[in-house]
């Protein structure tokens, strides 16, 4: 159907030239009327042209270009020369931002490291040991811009985005935000389902970015850098029965969460395939109101929005 379509507007173009030469008053002998089509993986361009032989002088030149069945037709006069630069210059924004891989949906796992480092908690935090894949990551990445070192093989990515971190605690402790401090205890007469802690942030990237093709299905990527957060609410929620009536909790409170952090983040991928890993650089509680812990994410890009 493609095919047909392309057949058809180019036989039309053709003969609405050929009928534009017999009809035109000011057209001469001198006129020489050239077509010129190419055909690629970047789509499809036809150019027709009318020129005086005698003087040189470019008449008319009427363009189309069709990729993804969005065809643009310009008509000029006396056109300036153009570049293939010029030409493809909607070629090169298309290839900028299929080249950048912050924007899109990532989801992941997540879980705390103590202050040696440690992602089992059991023994040294037991109230924040985590269910691993009980504790997921959901972001949005709605913006990016990138800044080309060396066109698109390096450059300096940025954004903003909005991530949500829910962390499956798997031991009947209960949280509690008393006197600007972070306390836990156990209830035995509680049996609970679900003991969740959330927080949610905006996150904003700074990448050194690094692909090693200018075709993205070919590329293979790389970035590293940092990612600054602010916190925008803490949630803890939990579902328990308790004397064979069922309950639900959920408490917003800021539970002592530092309103700034810093991330360190690397992105890995081929093609359309893109992983991440993050590891909070800062801590998450601020200092003495709440155990010495940093959040990690790794994960994988959903959806790219590129």
């Amino acid at each position: 159907m493609r095919t047909l379509l392309l057949s058809i507007t180019i036989i039309a173009l053709m003969s609405s030239v050929s009928l534009q030469a017999q009809t035109e008053p000011d057209s001469t002998d001198h006129d020489l009327e050239t077509i010129e089509l190419k055909a690629g993986k970047e789509g499809l361009k036809v150019k027709v042209q009318t020129m005086d032989t005698l003087t040189g002088e470019v008449k008319d030149t009427t363009k189309i270009k069709m990729k993804k069945s969005t065809i643009i037709i310009v008509n000029e006069e006396n056109p300036e020369v153009k570049t293939k630069e010029d030409d493809d210059e909607w070629v090169d924004r298309d290839r900028k931002y299929s080249l950048t891989n912050w924007a899109g949906i990532d989801i992941g796992i997540n879980g705390f490291l103590d202050a040696d480092g440690e992602a089992d908690l059991n023994d040294s935090i037991p109230y924040l040991a985590t269910s691993t894949f009980g504790s997921r990551s959901f972001s949005i990445n709605f913006w990016e811009q990138k800044f080309r070192f060396i066109k698109d093989y390096v450059g300096l990515t940025t954004g903003a985005g909005l991530q949500v971190n829910s962390y499956r605690l798997k031991n009947d402790y209960t949280l509690a935000n008393v006197n600007d401090s972070l306390v836990a205890f156990m209830d035995s007469s509680l049996s609970l389902n679900k003991n969740k802690f959330r927080t949610t942030w905006i996150n904003v990237p700074l990448l050194l970015e690094f692909n090693t093709s200018l075709k993205r299905e070919k590329s293979f990527h790389l970035a590293a850098g940092f990612v600054g957060g602010f916190h925008l609410e803490s949630m803890y929620k939990q579902k328990y029965k308790q004397d064979g009536d069922s309950f639900k909790n959920s408490t917003k409170n800021n539970f002592n969460v530092e309103p700034f952090r810093m991330e360190g983040m690397l992105r890995i991928g081929y093609g359309s395939v893109n992983l991440f890993t993050t590891i909070q650089l800062t801590q998450l509680f601020k200092e003495n109101t709440g155990p010495e812990i940093y959040p990690f994410t790794v994960g994988i890009t959903l959806l790219d929005f590129d």
